[in-house]
C-alpha cells in the first residue's frame, strides 16, 4: 500500500508539472496573442535619401512581421545626443537608436549599463562573417562586448567639378603639391578651385579631419584618439597649422565662417566653384544636380612618409537599449536593416552599409557611387573622422578653434592644446572611455 501510495504520489507531482508547463505555455501564447508588439526607433534621417530609405526598410519588416510595428522618429543630431541618456534612464526612450559610435558616446553607453550586449546576436545571425572586421571593431567595448552595429559607412574627401577638370587639361593629384598646383591653375583660368563653409560650425570637424589625416597620417590621429599620444603631438600640430595656410592661401573663398553649408553646396552644384571638401554621404545629391560632371579624390597625403588614406569610418551605430522589452523582437529588426533584401535599398539611395562581400554588380547605381564604393571595399582600414568619436567638451571646444584657425587667429599648437585640456577634462568626468 505504501508503494502505491508512493507511486500516486509521483504521478501527482508529475500531473502538476504537466499543468504548470502546460499553464506557462498557454500563458506565452496568449501574451503573445494580444496584439502587435510596438518598438521605437530613433534615429537622424530627418529627410532626403536616408528618410526614404529607412521608411522603405521599415515598410517591408512590418509586412514580413505584421506582428511588429515600427514607430520611427526623426532627431537632429545634437538632439539625440542629449536626449538619449535621459530618456533611456527613465525607461520612456526607444528601444533602437542611431547613435555616434565612439568612445565618448556608445562607449559610455556600454560602461553604465544602457546599451545591451548584441554579442548573443552577433552570433545568431551570423554578424561576425557579414560586416567589416574593422566596422564591428569600431562598436565593441566592456573586453570586446559587441554594443552596435555599423550603419553608414562615410569617408572624407575632395569632390570636383570634372567638367571644370578636362576643360583646364587637370586629373586629381597624387600629392598635396599637386593638389596646391591644381588649385593654383584653377584660379589662372579664373576658376574659383575650392569652396569651404563653417558658419554651422560642423563642417570644420571635417577639415580637421581630413589635414590632420593628410599631414600626421592616419595612425597619429589613431593614437591620439585611443589617447596612446596627446593632440599636442608637433606633427598633430603642424597638420593645423597648413590647414590655416591654405584657408589663407587665396585658393578658397573668402569669409569662410560666413558661409553656409547648405550655400556651399548650392555653389559647387550650379558650378561656381571646382572643388568641395565632405564626405560622401552627399553623392545622391551631387549626381542628381551634376550627373557624370562629378568625381571623387582624397585629399593627398602632406608628405612621403603618409599613406594614402582617407579618413572615414561610421557615421553612426545603431545601438540597442538596455531597458528594451523586446530585445529579441528589436535584434530581429536590427538584423533585417542589413539583410541582402535591405542592402539593396541601401545601395540604390547611394548610402552605403557596412555590410562585406555586396554584389551589387546588377543593381542600377551611379558610377561616382560605384567608385566610391569600390574603394570602402578594397581598404584594409580607413582614417579617422575625429568628432563621431570625440566626447562632447572636446567637440564643442573644437567647434570654435577650427574657426579661430580658419580665420588665421590662432596656431595648431593652440588649437591642439585647447583639445588636449578638453579630452583630460572629458575623461575626469567619465565622458570618455579608454579600453
Amino acid at each position: 500500500m505504501k508503494t502505491i501510495g508512493k507511486r500516486n504520489a509521483y504521478i501527482s507531482v508529475i500531473i502538476l508539472l504537466l499543468c504548470v508547463l502546460f499553464s506557462a505555455v498557454s500563458c506565452g501564447k496568449s501574451a503573445e496573442a494580444k496584439g502587435p508588439v510596438e518598438l521605437i526607433f530613433w534615429d537622424l534621417r530627418t529627410e532626403g535619401p536616408g528618410a526614404a530609405m529607412i521608411d522603405a526598410v521599415i515598410a517591408n519588416f512590418q509586412a514580413a512581421n505584421p506582428n511588429i510595428k515600427i514607430t520611427r522618429s526623426a532627431f537632429a543630431g545634437e538632439d539625440l545626443r542629449a536626449t538619449i541618456k535621459p530618456a533611456i534612464n527613465s525607461g520612456e526612450g526607444p528601444d533602437i537608436f542611431s547613435y555616434d559610435a565612439g568612445a565618448g558616446y556608445l562607449g559610455v553607453l556600454a560602461n553604465t549599463g544602457m546599451a545591451l550586449d548584441l554579442s548573443p546576436y552577433a552570433q545568431k545571425y551570423n554578424w561576425n562573417s557579414r560586416f567589416f572586421d574593422w566596422a564591428l571593431a569600431k562598436t565593441k567595448y566592456e573586453g570586446g562586448k559587441l554594443y552596435g552595429i555599423a550603419n553608414e559607412l562615410e569617408m572624407l574627401g575632395v569632390f570636383y567639378n570634372s567638367r571644370m577638370f578636362r576643360e583646364n587639361n587637370l586629373v586629381p593629384p597624387e600629392t598635396y603639391d599637386e593638389f596646391i598646383a591644381v588649385c593654383t591653375t584653377l584660379k589662372n583660368a579664373g576658376v574659383l578651385p575650392m569652396i569651404l563653409d563653417d558658419r554651422d560650425q560642423w563642417p570644420g570637424f571635417h577639415f580637421e579631419s581630413v589635414w590632420l589625416n593628410s599631414f600626421a597620417g592616419p595612425q597619429k590621429v589613431k593614437d591620439a584618439v585611443a589617447t596612446r599620444i596627446k593632440w599636442t603631438d608637433p606633427a598633430l600640430c603642424f597638420a593645423m597649422d597648413k590647414l590655416a595656410e591654405f584657408a589663407a592661401s587665396g585658393l578658397a573663398n573668402d569669409q569662410i565662417n560666413s558661409m553656409g553649408h547648405d550655400d556651399a553646396n548650392a555653389l559647387f552644384t550650379s558650378g561656381k566653384c571646382a572643388m568641395r571638401v565632405t564626405g560622401t554621404w552627399v553623392i545622391g545629391n551631387y549626381v542628381s544636380k551634376m550627373g557624370d560632371d562629378v568625381g571623387f579624390f582624397y585629399l593627398p597625403p602632406g608628405r612621403p612618409d603618409v599613406p594614402s588614406c582617407p579618413p572615414g569610418g561610421l557615421g553612426e551605430a545603431v545601438v540597442i537599449s538596455a531597458k528594451t522589452r523586446y530585445p529579441d523582437e528589436t535584434a530581429s529588426f536590427l538584423d533585417f536593416m542589413f539583410s541582402p533584401e535591405s542592402v539593396k535599398i541601401w545601395y540604390e539611395h547611394s548610402m552605403i552599409p557596412s555590410v562585406a562581400g555586396v554584389d551589387y554588380s546588377s543593381w542600377t547605381l551611379a558610377p561616382l557611387f560605384k567608385e566610391v564604393v569600390e574603394e570602402i571595399n578594397s581598404a584594409e582600414t580607413l582614417g579617422e573622422n575625429i568628432d563621431v568619436l570625440m566626447p562632447p567638451l572636446v567637440n564643442d571646444v573644437t567647434k570654435n578653434y577650427v574657426q579661430q584657425i580658419l580665420a588665421g587667429r590662432i596656431t595648431g599648437a593652440q588649437a591642439m592644446a585647447e583639445k588636449q585640456k578638453a579630452l583630460e577634462e572629458d575623461i575626469a568626468a567619465g565622458n570618455y572611455t579608454v579600453e
